[in-house]
């Protein structure tokens, strides 16, 4: 089962609880049911895809299911996926011609049989796609979600929690300069906030926006 490469048993895996943003309620209400056989999410890289497919599958393993995830940009799409129970395909876009052939073989295979339940994602909606007709048909059966970004106090809310569970004291104003000066994705601000941590805890100085600014031009050169 070479696509079951995390440990879903573990407490640190990621679960829907540490989804943020209100806005992707109702999604993530609809994953953690797991009712729907064919759900597709699309949205901007950083927007929390992968956060969710492997949530998605974490919970149904847990739960005793052969759940397997699968990041096509990394990781083969082969024939064992077909005796998945559970099957989270992230960034579906970039499969390969015979992936995407054995990716339709799955959709047939799932809707035929009556079992098994398929998650996707990408970064446009199934009609945008470069993918083989017949499979880019099928995404666009499924139950599709367009995540939604976080607000900026969302983030700066979380960005906030994050630093104060390291144990690092960061004023407001910290992360409202990186959201004007620095990438707005999720992923680039947790990133800086590690860069960040670590910087404070290997100089023992406070950040502050000079600090910063020095900080993020070093980043920028590197």
């Amino acid at each position: 089962m070479d696509q079951l490469i995390f440990d879903f048993a573990r407490r640190d895996y990621p679960g829907f609880d540490k989804f943020l943003g209100a806005a992707n309620r109702e999604l993530v209400f609809v994953l953690q049911q797991a009712r729907e056989r064919f759900v597709y999410v699309w949205g901007a890289a950083g927007t929390g895809k992968s956060h969710l497919l492997r949530a998605w599958a974490g919970q149904a393993a847990r739960q005793g299911a052969d759940a397997r995830y699968i990041d096509a940009k990394t990781m083969p799409l082969d024939a064992s996926a077909l005796e998945a129970e559970y099957l989270a395909v992230d960034q579906a876009d970039r499969l390969k011609p015979a992936e995407q052939a054995l990716l339709f073989e799955i959709f047939n295979r799932f809707r035929n049989s009556g079992r098994g339940r398929l998650l996707l994602s990408a970064d446009l909606p199934p009609a945008q796609l470069a993918v083989r007709e017949d499979l880019r048909t099928r995404m666009g059966y499924c139950l599709v979600y367009d995540i939604k970004p976080l607000s900026d106090e969302e983030k700066i809310a979380a960005l906030t929690g994050m630093a104060r569970a390291r144990q690092l004291d960061l004023d407001e104003g910290i992360f409202r300069y990186l959201l004007n000066y620095w990438q707005r994705d999720m992923d680039s601000l947790v990133k800086m906030l590690d860069t960040l941590c670590l910087y404070a805890a290997t100089t023992r100085r406070r950040m502050t926006l000079p600090l910063l600014r020095r900080l993020l031009k070093q980043q920028e050169t590197a």
